[in-house]
């Protein structure tokens, strides 16, 4: 049998109770004359003597002291050396020093799991007064005491005290590793937001190019213009004056369209009031001339006047994955008259705001619906999509919009929900 062994302080100013505790705890040890007739039982086979003690289960190292303050000193240098006592036995009344129960105080204020059994046969404190100051894992017994019960209380109580200090390990532990594995999590979130930064700007450098096609064909045919009216000899100052016009015009939109998609990209990093058409609106503009060319329109329903306070540029990003798929969906199914409508309303008591995309791009099946928001998940084939899009707009619109979000199907139609709280009031359109 495997014996524990647990240390133990004992505190008392008489030198005979210490010493009955010291019987009580440590192991009983034969005489040599005991051995000697034990052994001359066994080799007669006369039937065993009381002699033999019953084995114990557990080994005490005892620490005594005979005042409070040298047992104070004694736990707290055990304690500072990584020894524990899980139990002290403390005598109330102490002449000379501090009693019992300021005694048992201090010793919970190195080690608030100890456990403190007050022995005593007179005190002048209440057993009441004594249990609510020490409060938990405190017990009282009176002098004089049952050998056997000290002994079965000390040892129950030292299991007690290490079952609690492992369980409180292995919190620790759990703790530190879900800390762990969050900040992995973290980590791993902030990859997956870069790489959907990523597939947005390939979005954004597509939409560019479409932006730019036409401005750049309106130049260049003004520069046409201008040389063969040269080589003609009709270029006079008026026409020079209206192509200089029309040229700065075209550059001055080709900027703008330069600021508007450095915004997504340079997104602010603190909260501003803004218009939720307003921010629709610059959104859709981006998009609609690769939306065009590819043969999908969308239709804008807003109500009008809804102001909020937050990360515009969050919203914008959750609408440009939402409505890149939906075109994505138009155009990977081949639909021939290829359709978005996206609408916003206030919800009936003001204080939310809800936004609903819808598109015809074939639908998403049952058995994929549930599953769109989940990261890497995608219908697409690995060269036009990673799967985070969605997985992104949700987290945005659960942890930075206080929102949630939801889709749904029917038929060959995809829809979309975001609904969030209004974290101003509707008067306050000057963004005070």
């Amino acid at each position: 049998m495997m014996i524990c062994s647990y240390n133990i302080l004992t505190i008392d100013d008489d030198p005979t109770i210490l010493d009955a505790y010291a019987s009580i705890l440590i192991p009983y040890q034969k005489t040599s004359l005991e051995d000697a007739v034990l052994q001359l039982e066994e080799l007669h086979n006369i039937e065993r003597s009381d002699i033999e003690p019953i084995e114990k289960s557990m080994n005490f190292k005892i620490y005594q002291a005979n005042n409070g303050l040298s047992g104070i000193e004694i736990f707290l240098q055990k304690y500072k050396e990584g020894l524990t006592i899980p139990v002290c036995i403390v005598d109330m009344r102490m002449p000379n020093g501090i009693d019992g129960l300021e005694t048992a105080l201090r010793l919970k204020q190195i080690d608030p799991d100890v456990h403190i059994i007050i022995a005593t046969a007179y005190s002048d404190r209440t057993n009441k007064e004594i249990l609510d100051s020490l409060k938990n894992n405190t017990y009282y017994i009176r002098k004089p005491f049952n050998s056997e019960e000290i002994y079965q209380l000390v040892y129950s109580l030292s299991l007690s005290y290490y079952a609690t200090k492992t369980i409180q390990q292995l919190n620790n532990d759990l703790e530190l590793k879900i800390e762990e594995e969050l900040e992995k999590n973290r980590q791993k979130d902030l990859l997956l937001f870069e790489q959907a930064k990523l597939a947005a700007m390939g979005e954004m450098i597509g939409n560019i190019a479409h932006q730019w096609r036409q401005p750049l064909n309106i130049i260049s045919l003004l520069f046409q213009k201008v040389y063969f009216m040269h080589k003609n000899n009709s270029l006079d100052g008026e026409i020079i004056d209206s192509v200089q016009n029309q040229a700065m015009d075209t550059i001055a939109h080709m900027s703008q369209t330069i600021d508007d998609f450095r915004g997504h990209f340079e997104p602010n990093k603190e909260k501003v009031y803004y218009d939720l058409s307003s921010v629709i609106n610059s959104t859709v503009t981006l998009l609609e001339p690769s939306f065009n060319l590819a043969g999908v329109s969308i239709e804008m329903s807003m109500q009008e006047g809804i102001r909020l306070y937050g990360f515009a540029d969050d919203l914008k990003q959750v609408l440009l994955n939402i409505l890149n798929n939906a075109r994505d969906a138009i155009v990977s199914n081949k639909i021939a008259d290829g359709k978005i409508i996206l609408k916003t309303m206030l919800m009936s008591d003001a204080q939310e705001v809800f936004i609903k995309i819808d598109d015809n791009g074939g639908g998403i099946s049952e058995l994929n619906i549930n599953k769109i928001f989940e990261p890497y998940f995608t219908t697409k084939h690995k060269s036009q999509g990673t799967g985070i899009g969605l997985y992104m707009s949700r987290r945005i619109v659960e942890e930075r919009l206080n929102g949630t979000i939801a889709a749904s199907s029917v038929n060959q139609n995809t829809s979309f929900g975001i609904l969030f709280p209004i974290t101003t009031s509707l008067k306050d359109t000057d963004g005070k």
